[in-house]
């Protein structure tokens, strides 16, 4: 009896479906010698907007302990990436609609830009005075044929623009 339940669970867990996260992805490989952040807009389009705006990655340090929350406990350091900024010569992701097996675009033009902007530009400037004055490296418009032919990778490089 023992062996009969064994199996019949087996079967009910062969038979329950894998689970695939609600997200689809956009693979981005960083081909450049800095790190890049990546501001996508859906159609073709030649701008940034204002809003909204990407933040420049920073490492949080509290070795010393000084800094504190509401509660008066020591803040920790960390280090978190914002998942549109991506290291020189490492491959990203960026979250948009579907799910890892099947992504899909998240809007309905059927095609996104992406405009590329250099960490030096995130540090020397504030995104309203990037927007104001459209300061990234490349743009470039990719469409859902392209994105499917290329399982949903991109590679970016400066020197091909």
């Amino acid at each position: 009896m023992r062996k009969l339940f064994c199996i019949v669970i087996l079967i009910i867990l062969y038979g329950c479906p894998a689970y695939d996260p609600a997200r689809g992805l956009l693979y981005i490989e960083n081909n450049s010698d800095e790190a890049i952040y990546v501001y996508l807009r859906c159609g073709k389009v030649d701008s940034l907007l204002l809003t909204p705006k990407l933040e420049l990655f920073e490492f949080f340090n509290n070795e010393d302990m000084s800094m504190r929350d509401a509660s008066g406990a020591p803040l920790k350091s960390k280090l978190v990436s914002p998942e549109y900024r991506i290291n020189a010569y490492q491959i990203g992701t960026i979250a948009i609609g579907g799910n890892r097996r099947k992504p899909r675009l998240p809007c309905h033009e059927g095609e996104i830009s992406l405009f590329f902007i250099t960490e030096k530009t995130m540090r020397d400037y504030q995104w309203e005075k990037i927007f104001e004055n459209q300061i990234f490296v490349k743009k470039v418009t990719l469409t859902k044929n392209y994105l499917d032919k290329n399982n949903w990778k991109y590679s970016y490089s400066r020197d091909d623009m």
